[in-house]
């Protein structure tokens, strides 16, 4: 049995690419299935191989990577991504997140940290590279919604979801159904101008609800 993390290098520029590959490859819980240089061919390796990882390079000379990222997420969800970019530009991280990729490096960041953030989304978990991080969570609660108010019910499900409860989980404990649960979490959302469940947790967390 096979339980290393398949990873799917995405960058069109060949010499980092194999930068990667070569640290990624002495790591024992590691494999790299494939290396893709444009968004297309991404997509492509993606459903075949169907890594755990996809090391996504969001400045591609062909094709989009935020497009990439969505096309691969929509089809399937149990492969996750991490945005890699030279930059270090917030709104690139908010927008690949947006997207549904659960990491962020820049490519300042060191191959221990690397290998960290693979670990850490593999996981299921997000991680947003040190370089940006304060940064970015500034960014994220600078104006999120302050002047925004939840109701009573919205706070309870807040705390709830940030804890990491299923729709069906909330929905038993609340004696409500799924699709209102469903509905609240579409409602916060927009209210508070967040674009997931993940960045909500944070943002609980952030404002002291658990």
């Amino acid at each position: 049995m096979n339980d290393k993390i398949k990873v799917l290098i995405v960058d069109d520029h060949n010499l980092i690419a194999q930068a990667w590959t070569s640290i990624l490859q002495v790591e024992e819980d590691m494999q790299v299935v494939g290396i893709a240089a444009s968004s297309e061919e991404a997509q492509q390796m993606a459903h075949s191989y169907r890594p755990n990882i996809v090391l996504m390079d969001i400045n591609l000379r062909e094709g989009d990577g935020f497009e990439a990222t969505e096309a691969i997420i929509n089809k399937q969800p149990k492969t996750k991504v991490i945005g890699l970019s030279i930059h270090d530009d917030t709104a690139l991280v908010k927008k690949i997140i947006s997207k549904g990729a659960l990491g962020y490096l820049t490519k300042n960041s060191s191959k221990e940290e690397l290998i960290k953030a693979i670990r850490t989304v593999d996981l299921g978990e997000q991680y947003i590279c040190e370089e940006i991080k304060d940064k970015f969570l500034k960014s994220m609660f600078s104006n999120d919604g302050d002047s925004v108010e939840l109701t009573n019910r919205e706070i309870q499900i807040v705390k709830l979801i940030a804890t990491g409860m299923t729709s069906k989980e909330i929905g038993l404990k609340l004696n409500v159904s799924n699709r209102t649960i469903d509905t609240h979490r579409h409602n916060i959302l927009k209210k508070l101008n967040i674009p997931n469940s993940a960045q909500l947790g944070i943002w609980a967390k952030n404002k002291g609800y658990i």
